[in-house]
Formats: C-alpha cells, sequence, structure tokens
C-alpha cells in the first residue's frame, strides 16, 4: 500500500465508532485504568459532543478507498485552556457514580500527560488499524497535526508516549520529535505507567 492513495478529512460525529476504537488502540491499558470499564461509550460520548478535548472537532481520519485507516486527535495550548473544564463536566456526566472515585486520578493523570504550556500543540492521541501499519499512514497524520499546529502560530509540537511503546517511539524520533521528560502515573494496587515527553520545534 503506498501513503499517497490515503485521504486525510476531518472527523464528523457518524465517526464515533472507529475513533473509540482507535483512541483504545492507541492506549489499550491505561485509558481503561483510568476512566472504568464504561471507557468505550464514554469516548464515543465525548468525541460527538463539540468543546471538548476529545471532540471530532479536534480529530482528523486517514481513509484508503472507503475505509478508515487511522486517526489523529490533536489541539493547541489554548483549546487546552478553553475546553479543559467542559471536558470534566462531560467525563462527569458520562462517569456517572465513577467520577468522584476517579476524581484523585483523573487529576494526577491531567497535571502529568497532557499538561501543556503556551505555545504547545499537543497530539493527544494517534492509532492506525493494523492492517494499515505499513502504508505510512502514522507519518501522514503527524505531517497534518504538524501543519494545524503550524495555523495555531504554535512554538512546538509535543506528545506522550508510554515508555514501553518502542515502536512509536522510533517512528517520533524519526520525525524529528526528541525526549525531554520522562514521567510515571502511579495508580492504586502498585499499578504504573511512564511516559516519555517528547516534543518537535518548528521552525
Amino acid at each position: 500500500m503506498d501513503e499517497f492513495h490515503a485521504r486525510i478529512r476531518k472527523a464528523l460525529p457518524a465517526d464515533a465508532d472507529d475513533f473509540a476504537a482507535l483512541v483504545l488502540m492507541s492506549a489499550p491499558s491505561l485509558f481503561p485504568a483510568i476512566y472504568g470499564e464504561g471507557v468505550k461509550g464514554l469516548m464515543q460520548h465525548l468525541f460527538c459532543r463539540q468543546s471538548n478535548l476529545f471532540s471530532f472537532e479536534h480529530t482528523y481520519f486517514a481513509e484508503l478507498g472507503s475505509r478508515k485507516a487511522g486517526m489523529v486527535l490533536a489541539y493547541d495550548w489554548q483549546v487546552k485552556g478553553r475546553e479543559s473544564r467542559q471536558t470534566g463536566s462531560l467525563l462527569f456526566e458520562g462517569m456517572r457514580g465513577n467520577f468522584k472515585r476517579k476524581l484523585p486520578l483523573l487529576m494526577k493523570f491531567e497535571n502529568i500527560v497532557g499538561a501543556l504550556k503556551d505555545g504547545e500543540y499537543y497530539i493527544s492521541n494517534i492509532a492506525v488499524y493494523p492492517e494499515y501499519r505499513t502504508a505510512g499512514i502514522g507519518t501522514k497524520l503527524i505531517s497534518v497535526a504538524e501543519e494545524e499546529a503550524w495555523k495555531s502560530s504554535a512554538q512546538r509540537v509535543v506528545l506522550d508516549v508510554e515508555v514501553e511503546n518502542a515502536g512509536a517511539s522510533r517512528l517520533y524520533s524519526r520525525l524529528g520529535y526528541s525526549v525531554a521528560a520522562e514521567s510515571t502515573v502511579r495508580l492504586r494496587r502498585g499499578k504504573s505507567f511512564s511516559f516519555y515527553r517528547m516534543c518537535k520545534e518548528l521552525g
């Protein structure tokens, strides 16, 4: 397969099923641990709503022919500042009774993963279906995110990748990203997730 056959388009609310599948593919252990067992429905719920950090408004899909191949969710520091509160409200609505129990973990996660400084553009989640992973889709999606970063006048693009995800780290390194820091989110019962914060300066 050839990456140049891939078409990139803005997401629509009707893409909710594929978004939920792909966003969970990008963090298969982390998201259920953070958001609970109903995470798939929660991601569909947030994706279909406007003005939150999981919205279709911040998502692009790659298509090969008539089939969705992958997606990227990304936004700048200004969006993060405007939409964090609304995202919290929608999480409260979608998680119901689990929200209060998960709140300390959610706050800890928010302060480590996804934290942005002025001038930063964040690649939150990127995933490609397994059958398309040799087609250059991931590279093309990152390129689209970087184009959006330029448009938003960001000075750098940043992302968080799990330390154990060596394949993704290699891809980001090949595309010019470098490790700026390492952090760990510790959950209950001794489970933890470690991340590299990687960044790429723009111009």
